[in-house]
Formats: C-alpha cells, sequence, structure tokens
C-alpha cells in the first residue's frame, strides 16, 4: 500500500536528479519534516514514518488515528466501511473499528491495543504504547494483502 496523504500535512518533492528526491513535509501548525537525496518510495516511507513518529508524541486523540487510516484507505481506494461519526466536533472515540470486508482493523482503547483481524485471526496486534513509525509501515504492509484477497 502506498501512503499518498496524511491528515494535516503536506507534501513537496523535488527531484535533485534522475530519480533521487528531496522529499519534505509540512503540518498545518507549521512543523517541518524533510528527506535529502533518496528514490521516492524509501523516502515517502521514511518520512511518513517519522511524521508518524512525531504524532504519537503529540498525544493525539484515537479520532485523529480513525482518521489518518481513513485518509490513508481513501487515498489507496481501498473500500471500507466506518460508521463512526461524532455528534459534536470536540468529541472523539475512545475506541474506532474500520472494517473492509471481512477484515477489521481496530483500537481498543481498554487495552490500549491496534489490532488487525481477519475471519477471528490476528494478522497484526500491537500494543499503543509500543507503537512507531515503523510499526505503522508493519501494520500498513499486512493491510493490503488482506484487503485484496477478499
Amino acid at each position: 500500500m502506498r501512503v499518498t496523504t496524511f491528515p494535516d500535512w503536506t507534501f513537496d518533492y523535488e527531484e535533485t536528479r534522475m530519480g533521487w528526491y528531496n522529499i519534505n513535509a509540512t503540518r498545518i501548525t507549521g512543523n517541518q519534516i524533510g528527506i535529502d537525496g533518496t528514490d521516492e518510495y524509501s523516502g515517502l516511507e521514511r518520512i511518513i514514518s517519522d511524521i508518524v513518529d512525531f504524532e504519537l508524541t503529540q498525544n493525539r486523540t484515537h479520532s485523529y488515528w480513525n482518521n489518518v487510516f481513513v485518509e490513508i484507505f481513501k487515498s489507496n481506494r481501498i473500500i471500507f466501511y466506518n460508521n463512526l461519526d461524532l455528534e459534536k466536533p470536540n468529541d472523539h472515540f475512545k475506541s474506532w473499528v474500520i472494517k473492509l470486508y471481512d477484515v477489521e482493523l481496530y483500537f481498543k482503547s481498554s487495552e490500549p491495543e491496534i489490532r488487525l483481524i481477519r475471519n477471528e485471526r490476528r494478522l497484526y496486534s500491537k500494543k499503543w504504547a509500543e507503537f512507531s513509525g515503523i510499526e505503522f509501515y508493519k501494520l500498513i504492509n499486512e493491510i493490503k494483502p488482506a484487503a485484496n484477497t477478499v
């Protein structure tokens, strides 16, 4: 799966020579992350990993992370079902589930843990305190094959 969007972040690619890029990401708050001299795919993976690490340090609400995955699924044209609507803009989810046919990605706040499950079999599970940018990419790489086999 290719991550092409991330909520609240914009990306700027500058091809410095054929196939090599400087990639910069800017958050709406002005925070910036940049990677110089990389191929597009691994550079994007590194910068998204750094963004996830940054956002984790900011203690974003569970709603924020729900929106992260929803945006990524939309940008990768993965069909999903998510009935999570907030009645008030300042509310946030304690737990959430995104369904991809028989595959479920969910965050369970009572544990707290993020899980990817297909037919009651765990494909991925990680305690939230241990989640990181690298773990984000491990999870993303598990979602695409699971979503494509339905």
